[in-house]
């Protein structure tokens, strides 16, 4: 078996990546496109805090797909305050995924005009642990928690051609699941100080006090059904140039959302799967989030 590393590092670190995603991403990190004809790459969410390290396996035909990798968050800082409304605790995971490589195209009956020029299908199953503690209100006793969080996403992705050799290719990608979350993002994000013994009467008075992070507010765990399309345009005559419109939801009552937007995404010449980086703006229940994406495909 062949492995893959699809390392996703934030440059200050805020939601968990899912695993094995392009770098078509909005400012959580998430995505409706996979992966496709994997080798290496090395990806980059700026506006994310989380890293990912995987392998996707896809063959050039029709063939079975799978991967695994690994995902981390290691603590919230900048990209919350400049990039996302809400923060998220540390966490580290995992996902599995097992799919399709061209359930319907055939790359043997296909010719320079067809219009279906590949496709693939796969369902990740993605686990993650936090930690981080709570306060209820002000009278209340911090409660260190620890949630296991999950996500079942059966996804399609299809490349199409459009007008030939001087129209557009189309990467189209659609995603619907059930996901184990919680409520901390929306909770208010503030410092829990501890005091520790004072000084001896013998010595200069000082006060001494331990601090961590922690999250105020009546905490919940909810279960999602997040939904995601990507549609994105490549320019046959400038095909290192793609335009993402995008969207994601949450179906479900608990914590519902609903997010917009479009990104301009550079990427190697005839190889739209692999970006090199990109910006996107997005409208997540009205309010304005904002995603910078580099990577790097071998």
């Amino acid at each position: 078996m062949k492995f893959l590393f699809a390392i996703a590092v934030a440059a200050g670190l805020s939601t968990a990546a899912w695993a094995q995603t392009s770098a078509y991403q909005s400012a959580d990190g998430n995505s409706s496109i996979f992966l496709s004809n994997a080798k290496a790459s090395l990806i980059f969410n700026v506006s994310d805090a989380s890293f990912n390290a995987g392998y996707l396996h896809e063959g050039a035909g029709k063939s079975l797909e799978y991967g695994f990798d690994v995902t981390g968050k290691p603590s919230s800082s900048l990209s919350n305050q400049v990039f996302q409304k809400g923060s998220t605790p540390p966490a580290f995971g995992g996902t599995a995924s097992i799919g399709y490589h061209s359930p319907f195209a055939n790359i043997l009956t296909m010719t320079p005009h067809s219009h279906l020029r590949d496709d693939w299908a796969l369902v990740s199953f993605t686990y993650t642990r936090s930690t981080f503690t709570t306060i209820a209100n002000a009278s209340a006793e911090p409660v260190k928690r620890n949630f296991d969080g999950y996500r079942i996403l059966p996804s399609y992705n299809t490349l199409l051609n459009v007008k030939g050799d001087n129209g557009v290719g189309l990467i189209l990608g659609a995603a619907a699941g059930v996901q184990g979350a919680n409520n901390v993002s929306r909770l208010t994000q503030v410092t829990i100080a501890t005091p520790v013994p004072e000084s001896g009467a013998s010595i200069t008075p000082y006060y001494v006090e331990t601090q961590k992070t922690g999250y105020l507010g009546a905490y919940q765990e909810q279960v999602w059904a997040p939904v995601y399309t990507d549609a994105v345009a490549i320019p046959k005559q400038a095909s290192w140039i793609d335009f993402d419109l995008f969207t994601r939801w949450n179906a479900a009552h608990a914590g519902r959302y609903s997010e917009g937007g479009m990104g301009i995404f550079v990427a190697r010449p005839k190889a739209p799967t692999k970006v090199l980086g990109g910006i996107s703006i997005a409208w997540k229940n009205g309010v304005p989030t904002y995603a910078i994406v580099g990577g790097f495909a071998f």
